[in-house]
């Protein structure tokens, strides 16, 4: 949904004067998104994170007089493509032969176009494939990943087709080096569609990066006569281990966790979650296997760190291969 802001430029017109939209920002009434531009604070409260930033990328368009054209991130979070990390800068296109440029939380950056730009609600951005080309070139290996993952599956809520891999692959020749060549034919060549959220893209990402052995994604445990018990997000077969990252619930629509001010209802449905959660779990451990569940919190934490993935992992017997 698209937000409703106020302009100080609309206030001077009206008569109300924009001195009265800082004294209900002072007041807390009000949430100053960028210089002259407001949004309710009822409205701002409400809104999750990845929303805000959405905010944040249409108020630096509304707010320039000439042409503001998105890039990388900054398109990702428009496209709705993961984005692992946040960051105050909105990244925009260098215009003509610049060199790029930096004002307050604007950079803006050169950047050759493998495709033209185009609109999505309303703003001018790089196209989905360079957008994720881009960030596939340019970002850390795991932090592209899950946006890789993502345009491989059709985007039924925005009504966005999936992107071919050999499409991509093509695409990504036209980079302006082999340097960068390079890294997006490896996040492209490991991207995966059956990867069903940003935890489980970055998970699988950092377990390739630290050396474990690639697992099953979406395996699915059945009973000795064939009934359905499960799916899980990763299993090694080989070392009859589950691993799970803790985000993604494989049933339903209800969430782990209730949000400040969410009904009862919701609270119940959360706790309905969960008990049908530890009996799927303890169905699929019944068939043998070893479970082990992780958190981005886990995944955070230095390779050494006796509470990491790393070390889950490995107490679960299973084993590290030296990277070359």
């Amino acid at each position: 949904m698209d937000p409703e802001f106020l302009y100080a430029a609309d206030a001077d017109r009206d008569g109300s004067g924009r001195r009265s939209l800082a004294r209900r920002c002072q007041a807390g009434e009000l949430v100053r998104v960028r210089a002259g531009i407001y949004i309710e604070a009822d409205q701002w409260q409400k809104m999750p994170q990845w929303d805000r930033d959405r905010a944040s990328i249409t108020a630096a368009v509304d707010q320039a007089q000439a042409p503001r054209i998105l890039i990388q991130q900054s398109a990702a979070v428009i496209w709705g493509l993961p984005v692992i990390g946040r960051t105050s800068e909105i990244l925009l296109l260098a215009p003509g032969t610049s060199h790029g440029r930096r004002r307050g939380s604007l950079r803006w950056t050169p950047r050759r176009l493998l495709e033209p730009t185009t609109t999505r609600d309303g703003l001018t951005l790089t196209s989905r494939a360079q957008t994720v080309l881009d960030m596939a070139a340019r970002l850390r290996f795991e932090r592209a990943v899950p946006a890789m993952d993502h345009v491989l599956r059709p985007d039924a809520a925005r009504s966005l087709p999936a992107l071919e891999k050999e499409a991509l692959l093509i695409l990504c020749e036209n980079l302006p080096d082999e340097a960068k060549r390079t890294r997006a034919r490896r996040v492209i060549s490991f991207a995966d569609s059956r990867s069903e959220s940003p935890g489980e893209s970055y998970s699988r990402a950092v377990l390739h990066l630290y050396g474990f052995p690639p697992p099953d994604l979406q395996y699915e445990f059945r009973s000795a006569g064939g009934q359905f018990i499960g799916r899980t997000d990763f299993f090694w077969k080989d070392y009859a281990l589950v691993g799970e990252f803790d985000g993604a619930v494989k049933y339903g629509t209800a969430g782990s966790s209730r949000s400040p001010g969410a009904s009862q209802q919701v609270g119940t449905a959360s706790r309905e979650a969960l008990i049908l959660e530890k009996r799927r779990e303890d169905a699929i451990r019944a068939t043998g296997v070893g479970f082990v569940r992780w958190s981005w919190a886990d995944l955070i934490k230095p390779r050494k760190d006796p509470d990491g993935l790393v070390s889950m992992l490995l107490r679960a017997g299973l084993p590290r291969q030296r990277r070359r």
